[in-house]
């Protein structure tokens, strides 16, 4: 315990300063959590699937409404710096070239879960409501569903649905933007 009391706490720019110095190699995937630099998990076959197939459904789908953001850095705030695996964010034609978007540009946040489920849906998931993400998928590989979350309140959202093969996701921000659940789960 007296461990966690001393850990050193980064912020963004320093976090940034790491990677700039070589502290951090240019190739190691990490994330910054409440100024914590945190190991991501290695992709898998499954996720690096899904991954593309969803970013292949949403550039369709989005037809320029928004910009479509795969394993990109989303800034919510001093302290924590996350690579969501997609992002639908509020279109911008200099597709965020000054800074990386924050949780005001985002529409819809997808995390795809292979081994890191329960990290995502217990570390993440508050972290994105309390930034006011407005919804979030967690793509639950190992269950084979989707965990949709809508309606940010404090470290919660209100409701979360879960969907599966037969039933079709819908993001808030594109509402004709029909996704089939069994082609995001490849089944």
């Amino acid at each position: 315990m007296s461990i966690l009391a001393n850990q050193r706490r980064f912020a963004v720019d320093e976090y940034h300063a790491m990677a700039d110095t070589g502290v951090l190699a240019p190739d190691e995937r990490v994330e910054l959590l409440e100024g914590l630099i945190v190991p991501m998990s290695p992709i898998g076959e499954r996720h690096a699937s899904c991954v593309m197939r969803l970013s292949q459904l949403l550039y369709e789908g989005s037809r320029r409404r928004a910009n479509v953001s795969v394993q990109n850095p989303l800034r919510i705030d001093e302290h924590t710096e996350l690579q969501p695996d997609l992002m639908l964010l509020a279109w911008r034609d200099d597709f965020y070239v000054v800074r990386h978007p924050g949780p005001g540009d985002v529409l819809l946040l997808i995390e795809v879960s292979d081994a890191t489920v329960s990290f995502d849906r217990t570390e993440k998931c508050p972290i994105y409501a309390r930034a006011g993400i407005p919804e979030v998928w967690l793509v639950n590989l190992p269950h084979r569903c989707v965990e949709r979350y809508t309606e940010p309140r404090g470290s919660r959202y209100d409701t979360v649905r879960v969907l599966r093969s037969g039933t079709r996701l819908t993001p808030t921000a594109l509402p004709d933007l029909l996704l089939p659940v069994h082609q995001v789960l490849a089944e």
